[in-house]
């Protein structure tokens, strides 16, 4: 059997001592206080809600299609430079390794310009999607207030801003349907319309 060493003294510094007491006070404080009043807690994982709302799901679709246009195009500016990568790998045995990163890093610089070239097109493809769920703010403030009325819940926040919730307390799949209810589908501004 091990013998028990005697536990050092953590908190040397009174001040750091007195502090960590003050605040271990009122975390016990406010504790005692959600158990005694019991308000109406819950959580809404935003995450989750757009992976299954119809409206999420509509503006996503959208911005998958607009952003496959990009990716086809880069694709096809890039055609070129892919052809010159696979020759330069084919005879990156037969080259000095200084050779060989000079050509690597030039290609990657090329292959950089043409992605800098769209991406204020993909900008304005993430500025579409967030204009389409600005038209739903309305709705989706509705279907929060009604999950809210429903399960008898005071307060809702976001699932990533809690700590630790209990399953009870998540709210999403009211929270979806009642969305679905609501809207489920937004306009779409074209993202080549856009300013920028």
């Amino acid at each position: 059997m091990k013998k028990l060493t005697k536990v050092k003294n953590v908190c040397t510094n009174k001040k750091v001592c007195l502090a960590a007491g003050l605040l271990a006070g009122v975390a016990v404080l406010a504790w005692g206080w959600c158990v005694t009043t019991r308000p109406g807690v819950g959580v809404i994982d935003f995450g989750a809600a757009q992976g299954k709302a119809k409206l999420y799901q509509s503006v996503i679709a959208e911005q998958r299609k607009y952003e496959e246009q990009i990716r086809v195009r880069i694709a096809a500016d890039s055609v070129d430079l892919e052809k010159e990568a696979q020759t330069l790998e084919s005879k990156k045995a037969s080259m000095k390794p200084e050779e060989y990163q000079k050509k690597a890093l030039s290609l990657q610089r090329r292959f950089a310009v043409i992605q800098d070239k769209y991406r204020p097109m993909v900008e304005r493809i993430v500025a579409a999607s967030q204009i389409a769920l600005k038209g739903a703010e309305k709705e989706i403030a509705k279907a929060v207030e009604q999950t809210a009325k429903q399960k008898g819940v005071k307060v809702l926040l976001p699932v990533n801003n809690v700590l630790y919730a209990e399953k009870s307390a998540d709210m999403t799949d009211t929270f979806v349907k009642n969305l679905d209810k609501l809207v489920q589908s937004v306009p779409y501004p074209d993202p080549a319309k856009l300013g920028g």
